[in-house]
């Protein structure tokens, strides 16, 4: 069977896996005889804001909204879609969240994947990089998990928050991403968690994919898929489509700590000594680093260092001879997400590597 064939047939086995929830008709979606299951949890942010004026775009009070009162605005067009749950993890900016609350909001997920069909997750677009990213890596059912935002608060005149929200849940519904793992979606746009990329701090159309661009779009039409993340291809055993990264294994309080130094020129050393000084586990590097960094990373023992690039794509390769793992071309923000938690099983350079390439940079 030629790559193409075989990519296809994955495509296909991920569709055939989605079961009988919402239809396709050519007057758009309508409700099959056992609506879906989706649980919405939401973390406040932008999303769930308020303004003192429905003109006040850029200045509001972030999660001040409960994730029940969103989904109740959406009614009655949102019931045709799903059976619905909702509850609220917390109510701040996304940047307020820690990487200890990523590691209780995946075991969340988990258990409402339990007896739910699917999982929506409204946040803050400023961490949604991470957090999606975090859960992607970390949640081991392969039932489909949506996370959304937006770009201006609820209350504000033509707040994309809503219909967001409203295709975040149809998308969820639609099980069209079993197996994809976790999954963005903002401006009717449909992005894998590794790629996914903030991309401006005020238009609607900020997130984007750099290189390999969107999985689809969703539009009134219908949802359209192109493209799958590699994983998929081992959606018929979910042992193996699941990572290492078991956090039923794993102490929440107890994860690692990793930094990021970005080069520039003439970059200092003290920044590097500093995290280590504080207890960094782990150091990535966005782009090469400047000579003081390189001469003050290579002097530190027992701290696992990852090479990254800083422009946006592309892969960096490195030398396995200087102890330093390749982030392929993982954003730093991810590949920060990624050394974490493998630190959190091994400090084996070899095994570090070997994750990085088996789990960060996945190919058909």
């Amino acid at each position: 069977m030629s790559t193409v064939s075989r990519i296809a047939a994955v495509i296909a086995l991920a569709g055939a896996v989605a079961g009988a929830g919402i239809v396709l008709g050519s007057a758009g979606y309508a409700p099959a005889q056992t609506l879906q299951r989706v649980a919405v949890i939401g973390l406040g942010g932008t999303i769930a804001g308020t303004s003192d004026r429905r003109t006040d775009f850029e200045t509001y009070r972030p999660g001040t909204l409960p994730i029940a009162e969103l989904v109740d605005s959406l009614r009655p067009e949102i019931g045709d879609l799903a059976m619905l749950s909702t509850e609220d993890f917390g109510q701040k900016g996304s940047g307020d969240y820690t990487v200890d609350d990523l590691y209780d909001l995946a075991r969340l997920v988990e258990r409402r994947l339990d007896d739910h069909d699917s999982a929506v997750i409204s946040t803050g677009s400023a961490t949604m990089e991470e957090l999606s990213y975090f859960l992607d890596l970390t949640v081991r059912s392969t039932k489909p998990v949506v996370v959304t935002g937006a770009m201006r608060p609820w209350s504000a005149l033509g707040s994309d928050g809503p219909a967001n929200l409203y295709n975040a849940i149809r998308l969820a519904a639609s099980n069209r991403t079993t197996c994809f793992g976790t999954v963005v979606t903002l401006n009717d746009q449909i992005f894998p968690a590794r790629d996914a990329t903030k991309t401006d701090s005020a238009r609607v159309h900020t997130f984007t994919t750099r290189e390999y661009g969107d999985l689809g779009t969703i539009d009134q039409a219908g949802i359209r898929l192109q493209r799958a993340p590699a994983r998929v291809r081992h959606c018929a055993d979910p042992a193996h489509w699941a990572t290492p990264f078991d956090l039923t294994t794993m102490d929440g309080d107890a994860l690692p700590r990793v930094d990021i130094a970005h080069s520039y020129l003439g970059a200092p050393a003290e920044p590097i000594t500093a995290a280590v000084a504080a207890g960094a586990a782990g150091i990535v590097f966005a782009g090469t680093p400047a000579p003081d960094q390189a001469a003050a990373a290579m002097a530190t023992e027992g701290v696992a260092l990852v090479a990254t690039n800083a422009y946006g794509s592309g892969a960096v390769t490195v030398d396995p001879k200087i102890g330093v793992v390749s982030g392929g071309d993982l954003a730093p923000k991810k590949a920060r997400v990624l050394l974490l938690l493998i630190l959190a099983r091994t400090a084996d350079h070899d095994q570090i590597a070997a994750w990085f390439h088996e789990y960060g940079n996945q190919q058909f």
